[in-house]
């Protein structure tokens, strides 16, 4: 067990706090609050929450997919596209994304 605050894990895996605290709140992480600090065991995290290996913008999944990026805005704002927050730019994993697409257009048969 190697408990870690939320940032030290995000700087540790390379990712957003905003997935690191996602994956609390549904549960995937477990945490331990002491006073105001939220830690969390850095090597469940290692193994629950790999890195984005290739991290792409907006531009990228625009010129990969060939939605425009109100789509791929909606997409997110929707909540079926996938997504990771560095910042304030969205970046995306693009397999990740073309799942996420198949897996709408077949529901929307």
């Amino acid at each position: 067990m190697n408990l870690q605050t939320v940032r030290v894990v995000c700087e540790e895996l390379g990712i957003s706090e905003t997935r690191v605290r996602r994956a609390i709140a549904d549960g995937q992480l477990e945490v331990l609050m002491l006073g105001s600090r939220t830690l969390v065991d850095l090597d469940t995290a290692r193994e629950i929450l790999p890195p984005i290996v290739k991290r792409s913008t907006i531009q990228d999944v625009m010129r990969e997919t060939g939605l425009c990026e109100s789509a791929i805005r909606r997409g997110v704002r929707e909540g079926w596209l996938p997504f990771d927050k560095v910042g304030k730019q969205y970046v995306f994993d693009l397999d990740a994304v073309v799942e996420a697409i198949k897996k709408q257009m077949k529901k929307q048969r």
